[in-house]
């Protein structure tokens, strides 16, 4: 009879399980540095490329069918170039175009635009130039100022 008791929930449902940060090496580094890995590895990352339906079902306008969303996200390729500059979550996405009703579809790569650009740090005090996308630009200026971008957004 655990739920009789007090601590019976606790019993349950607390145990932690023990992660690669709660013994040996990972115990002994910073804490700032657990919160960057969990945010470059355990959150997903938002969608560029797609917007994500938030319902669950949809309705089809002509039949009045209804049918469970399925929101799968686009694969995308990381080429290694990407560490060279900031892409701001773009990636490369393979596909196929249909370029002639009668013909067969053929395969396509959709790559970003790279621009070389300068941006300065104003913690630095330095002009940094590097190769960025527009879209990286574009939350730069959103978010007034490089600093403020690498401090905003998440590393995933």
């Amino acid at each position: 009879m655990a739920h009789a008791t007090p601590q019976g929930p606790q019993l349950l449902h607390g145990f932690k399980r023990l992660t690669r940060f709660d013994k040996g090496l990972g115990a002994q580094l910073p804490e700032a540095y657990k919160k960057f890995w969990r945010e470059w590895k355990l959150t997903t990352p938002a969608a560029v490329h797609y917007v994500p339906k938030t319902e669950g079902f949809e309705r089809d306008e002509l039949t009045g069918v209804v049918r469970p969303v399925q929101d799968i996200p686009i694969p995308l390729i990381d080429p290694p170039e990407a560490n060279d500059g900031i892409w701001g979550g773009e990636a490369v996405i393979k596909g196929f175009q249909k370029r002639h009703p009668q013909k067969r579809r053929v395969p396509h790569f959709w790559i970003p635009t790279l621009r070389r650009s300068v941006v300065h740090s104003q913690v630095l005090n330095e002009y940094i130039s590097m190769v960025v996308t527009d879209r990286t630009i574009d939350q730069i200026h959103d978010c007034r100022g490089f600093d403020h971008y690498l401090l905003k957004n998440l590393a995933c």
